[in-house]
Parts: C-alpha cells; sequence; structure tokens
C-alpha cells in the first residue's frame, strides 16, 4: 500500500492505513508500550521482536529504557544483553582462525555490520585512550550460536552516532599508535597499529531497538515502528515508513498511532 503510494501518487499523500486490536497493524500508545514490549518478549521472544526509530538517538532512550524497565539490566552491559555490530571487522574473525586446526573453518570470514549478538560474559571493564572497552564473550545466533571473545568499545553503545565518528575514530588512532611510537620503522609501526586490539575492538550498539537503516534485511514477527515526529510527508518518509513496515513477518505496532504532520 505504502509502496504503491510511493510509486504512483506525485503528491506524496500519505496512504490510508487501518488500525484494529486484533489485526496485522495495531495502534500503541506511549503509555502501553513497555507492556506490550515485555507481553512480546515473554511469547514470541526477545530475538522476535524490534523496536524501529528514525534516529540513533531515538533508539538510545529506547534502548536505555527497555534495558531498565523490562530486563532490569544495570551494568553497561549485563550477561543476555542483545548487541549490534555497527561496523565490519575482520581482525577477531582472522585472530581465531589462525588458531583452528587444519581443516576447520569459522562460519563466517568476518563479523559484519548488522550482525547481532548476545552478551555470554563481559569483564575488564576499563578506560583506554580516552574511550571504553571490555572483554567479551559474545554468541552469535545466525551462526548457530557460535562463540568468540573479542575486546569491544562500549563507548558506542550510548553515543548518538551510528558507530564512532570520524573524529573519535582518528583520536583513538593518534592514541594507538603513540603506543608504537618506540618502533622507529614506519612500516613495522603501522603493522602493529593494524594488530592491536584497541583499534580493531569491535563496535557495538544495544539491539532491542534500531534505526530502519539497521533493521534493511531483517525480518521480526513483532514490529514496533515509531516515527516520531513528522515535519514533512514526502518520498523519503514513505520510503523509511515502507522499509519499517515490512520488517514484520506477522504484526506491527505504530507506537502514537498512525504517523501525522
Amino acid at each position: 500500500l505504502v509502496r504503491q503510494c510511493q510509486e504512483q501518487n506525485p503528491t506524496d499523500a500519505f496512504p490510508p492505513i487501518h488500525t484494529s486490536e486484533t489485526g496485522e497493524v495495531r495502534s500503541l500508545t506511549q503509555n502501553d508500550l513497555i507492556e506490550q514490549l515485555q507481553t512480546d518478549y515473554d511469547t514470541v521472544g526477545i530475538d522476535e521482536t524490534v523496536v524501529v526509530v528514525r534516529s540513533n538517538k531515538q533508539a538510545g532512550i529506547y534502548n536505555q529504557g527497555i534495558r531498565a524497565r523490562i530486563l532490569d539490566f544495570e551494568d553497561v552491559l549485563n550477561r543476555g544483553d542483545r548487541v549490534m555490530v555497527v561496523k565490519n571487522n575482520y581482525f577477531w574473525a582472522e585472530q581465531l582462525a589462525a588458531t583452528l586446526p587444519k581443516g576447520e573453518t569459522l562460519p563466517f570470514s568476518f563479523i559484519a555490520n548488522g550482525d547481532v549478538a548476545v552478551v555470554e560474559r563481559l569483564r575488564n571493564v576499563h578506560t583506554q585512550h580516552g574511550f571504553l572497552f571490555g572483554e567479551a564473550v559474545l554468541r552469535f545466533p545466525d551462526y548457530d550460536d557460535f562463540e568468540l571473545t573479542a575486546r569491544v568499545l562500549l563507548s558506542t553503545l550510548t553515543s548518538e552516532s551510528p558507530s564512532l565518528t570520524a573524529a573519535e575514530s582518528h583520536e583513538l588512532y593518534e592514541h594507538v599508535l603513540e603506543d608504537y611510537a618506540h618502533i622507529r620503522d614506519r612500516r613495522k609501526r603501522f603493522r602493529a597499529l593494524r594488530e592491536d586490539p584497541y583499534y580493531n575492538a569491535l563496535q557495538l550498539k544495544y539491539a532491542y531497538a534500531v534505526t530502519c537503516h539497521k533493521a534493511q534485511g531483517g525480518q521480526w514477527e513483532r514490529v514496533y515502528v515509531d516515527a516520531g515526529f513528522v515535519p514533512e510527508m514526502d518520498r523519503a518518509f514513505l520510503r523509511w515508513f515502507y522499509t519499517a513496515l515490512t520488517r514484520t513477518t506477522e504484526r506491527v505496532y505504530l507506537v502514537g498511532g498512525v504517523p501525522k504532520k
């Protein structure tokens, strides 16, 4: 329906969307959100439930609320936390692959941007180079629950950017490079940088609420769509809304009702 409007309606008028209490598309108030999320976590599972929003700031607010009010999580990461990798990472897969017996392989050649993992253990949380890090054992449900131990960057969990900003990445780069200032050979110094676990730490976000961009390619039984304030219902918004709606295999909740200007 949204795609038809997007392709055929030159005025960008919003398509009529009908909600009901028992249908595939349902309207939900903010007051009822936490209770309904808890119900879906208990029935279809937390792995089949997601909140889709328009900004990383909005996702951060949702994730903090879900962790505190539903999951009763207080630490920066708790056992059972669901996280999403937000930048491609080859380092940890390559490190582990090098230790495998001959003939054995990993289920992936790298950890991809968008991969979801469950935290099995977190230790050695500490600040280094101006950022917060930890050592985590992560389980990847989409790869037959394969487990991997890696250094993780915890600062990105609550940041309002999709991953480290260009300025933050440069700051980390410069700080790590200082650790190898004693290596006079430039090529060897940069090789040491490329093999540094801090420089290669997995960048993570909480995965309970995600932006539509991060949700692309995934599908869940229960999808909560919060469009927030919509200043203009143009084709860009219709594309966003269509993508958000089609993340579900069963039921969509429109938080706050059908989007309005």
